[in-house]
């Protein structure tokens, strides 16, 4: 059976640092058939920038630009994104010991910063931004929502494209954000362009259901899932870290695409389903051409 399907990531880090970089994770990615990549920046500390302060940030956006950069020139359709982590906000205070008041002051100015690169067209969008998805204070809770909320008015203002890392919780992290959505007048084809990262299936169908994107985990067991139990409504993401220091990599990108390949072959999904969530779904959210 040949597979006449490309082959999308929809969130995705690299790491030119302590990884490999953008360069080679598009090559190999498009060696497998990839033909686009939503890249994520990461905090500066995993670029070896320790400074907490604004200029820090600054220049981990630079850093990220420029591997958004090397992925296009490997003809790649790539879109790039950069944001203020919710973990950054616990690191902040814990490691660096910035006061509460002052990180939110910080991730609100790296925001607008970020908004205004939306805007100019030089990002794609704002990313991560959301909610700790572990147990933490009520005060840094607070203070990520609100970066949170000031990254969703940029995209009403400026089209800006959001991917949030949020809490696990299903129909009720859907509505919690919804309400965010709603305080800021969110809505008409804005609301697709919000999406929610790393999702659970339950998750995922509640974003859909309410007129968000969303994308999952391109593991085989949540892939084998999804393709016998949703309809193809989501996007499909690595959330590789491209650090072999750090813990918790979800997926290569290009061994995401081997999973599909391989649950095509088995029968469990067919080439219509593929075609949706890798190409219809992406152009969709990302307004981005293929081919």
């Amino acid at each position: 059976m040949k597979l006449d399907v490309a082959f999308s990531d929809a969130h995705s880090h690299s790491n030119p640092v302590h990884g490999v970089g953008a360069k080679v994770i598009a090559r190999k990615f498009k060696e497998k058939g990839g033909w686009f990549i939503a890249l994520v920046s990461l905090s500066p500390w995993s670029y070896g920038i320790e400074s907490p302060g604004y200029e820090s940030y600054i220049k981990a956006i630079t850093v990220h630009r420029r591997e958004c950069d090397d992925a296009a020139g490997e003809r790649l359709n790539v879109a790039c994104f950069s944001g203020f982590h919710p973990a950054d906000v616990d690191r902040l205070i814990d490691k660096y010991k910035v006061p509460g008041e002052s990180v939110l002051e910080l991730g609100l100015k790296v925001i607008e910063y970020i908004g205004g690169l939306c805007r100019d067209r030089v990002l794609s969008g704002i990313g991560e931004v959301g909610r700790q998805h572990y147990k933490t204070s009520p005060e840094r809770v607070v203070i990520a929502e609100l970066i949170l909320e000031k990254a969703l008015e940029y995209l009403v203002d400026y089209d800006c494209i959001i991917q949030m890392h949020l809490e696990h919780t299903g129909p009720i992290t859907v509505e919690l954000v919804d309400r965010v959505a709603k305080r800021v007048n969110l809505r008409g084809r804005h609301m697709k362009r919000l999406i929610f990262h790393h999702s659970k299936p339950v998750t995922s169908l509640e974003a859909y259901k309410r007129g968000y994107s969303s994308t999952i985990p391109g593991t085989s067991r949540l892939l084998r899932y999804a393709f016998t139990t949703m309809d193809p409504f989501y996007m499909v993401e690595s959330d590789y870290i491209d650090d072999p220091h750090r813990p918790g990599v979800v997926a290569y990108p290009w061994a995401v695409v081997d999973e599909q390949v391989e649950l095509y072959r088995e029968g469990v999904v067919d080439e219509e389903y593929l075609h949706k969530i890798n190409i219809d779904n992406v152009v969709r959210v990302f307004e981005v051409e293929y081919g």
